[in-house]
């Protein structure tokens, strides 16, 4: 038998090996079905005692694997589109979290703060903390699973420590399992090569949400904003490319329709976020879906091809208030189709999306805006129900 071995190379004991290879969903999920009643009316295709001769050899080329994906880990997974929210995951802040502490912030501070927000003020980590938990309380009472990503003590990316870790939606979780992006350009030249990567393992091991893809090669992609179950919105930009497009949209058609609406965004500028017009190189900073025919819009981050569009396909189009822009309204969790969770600190925004019969529910977020975090970069999206099309 294979001995499992700590860092110093030493067999652990039977009580460290239980502490780091904890029972997940997936156990309790082998467990009740160890107790099921199997027979083989169970298994798909199976036409009874005596039929195998009528068995077709190719039926299970026929079989999609969303058939069969819960079977096997005991859960759904699937946050592509508008239905509504059932389960995020969320990360615990730490002292980490205070870029200002990173050492590559000694070595240059204006190499690490060149993306528009105000790293160098430092972070109240206890604030950060405080507000993270109270969202979370929020999702709760609104019905929502929040599960806690706790990122190791000074976890390493690809080219030194981490940043930039409490970022949950660098993965993207669509029916069957989750895409891993590869960003160019993020809070450091650390958060984009290893964050993205640790929240699709622990997705893996804890969920069992297996990867379905990692952008490969010299393409960049991070995750876009679905309006609706069949319309998807992309930013092309600093953190896109053709090519992680080119990667990316077969797998989003294959898991969410063949008839996914995707709708780039060409953002017009060359930044991450530039904080004098607020444009974004996100999806989530300039646009928002409210409900089925209602979005809000960032108007200096959005194209007019995708501004034309909007109109001609009906709908109803709530401006970002220009002077919220460093709040990062768009930046928003849509609980269900009518009622969305906004920035407290961006009211007249908040203003604009309740006259439109929109409800809101504000969560004091503010302390996250120093890192460049919204709202719903901080959010993992897990599970959604079924929600409506638009066409299809």
């Amino acid at each position: 038998m294979t001995q499992v071995k700590g860092s110093e190379g030493k067999p652990l004991s039977p009580e460290r090996r239980s502490q780091q290879f904890e029972a997940t969903e997936y156990d309790a999920h082998q467990e009740k079905q160890r107790w099921r009643n199997w027979t083989l009316n169970d298994v798909p295709f199976y036409k009874g005692k005596g039929q195998s001769l009528e068995q077709n050899p190719f039926d299970w080329h026929h079989f999609d694997y969303l058939n069969y994906y819960d079977q096997v880990y005991g859960r759904k997974c699937g946050a592509g589109g508008i239905g509504k929210l059932r389960e995020v995951a969320l990360v615990v802040v730490s002292e980490d979290d205070d870029y200002t502490n990173h050492p590559y912030f000694k070595d240059d501070p204006a190499y690490m703060s060149r993306l528009g927000f105000q790293h160098t003020k430092g972070v109240d980590v206890e604030r950060l903390r405080q507000q993270q938990e109270a969202y979370a309380e929020v999702l709760k009472q609104n019905g929502v699973s929040v599960y806690w990503v706790k990122f190791p003590h000074r976890a390493m990316g690809a080219f030194g420590p981490m940043t930039n870790r409490t970022a949950a939606a660098s993965l993207m979780i669509i029916p069957g399992g989750s895409i891993i992006p590869k960003k160019p350009y993020s809070l450091s030249p650390t958060s984009g090569f290893g964050q993205a990567e640790y929240l699709g393992r622990w997705a893996f091991w804890n969920l069992s949400i297996p990867p379905l893809l990692t952008i490969m090669g010299k393409g960049t992609w991070g995750p876009g904003v679905f309006l609706a179950d069949d319309i998807y919105c992309q930013a092309m930009s600093i953190e896109t490319d053709d090519e992680g497009m080119r990667q990316v949209e077969p797998v989003l058609r294959r898991q969410c329709g063949e008839h996914l609406r995707i709708q780039r965004i060409y953002t017009p500028d060359h930044q991450y976020f530039d904080p004098a017009t607020g444009i974004g190189a996100r999806a989530d900073m300039i646009i928002a879906p409210l409900d089925l025919r209602t979005v809000l819009v960032h108007s200096p981050g959005v194209d007019v091809d995708t501004v034309k569009w909007l109109w001609d396909s009906g709908y109803k189009v709530i401006e970002a208030d220009a002077d919220e822009r460093m709040a990062l309204p768009c930046s928003s969790i849509l609980l269900e189709p009518g009622h969305v969770i906004m920035p407290a600190n961006a009211p007249k925004t908040i203003a604009a999306v309740g006259r439109a019969g929109i409800q809101v529910t504000a969560v004091e977020y503010n302390d996250h805006d120093a890192i460049g975090m919204g709202i719903r970069s901080a959010t993992m999206q897990i599970l959604r129900d079924n929600g409506p099309r638009r066409f299809s």
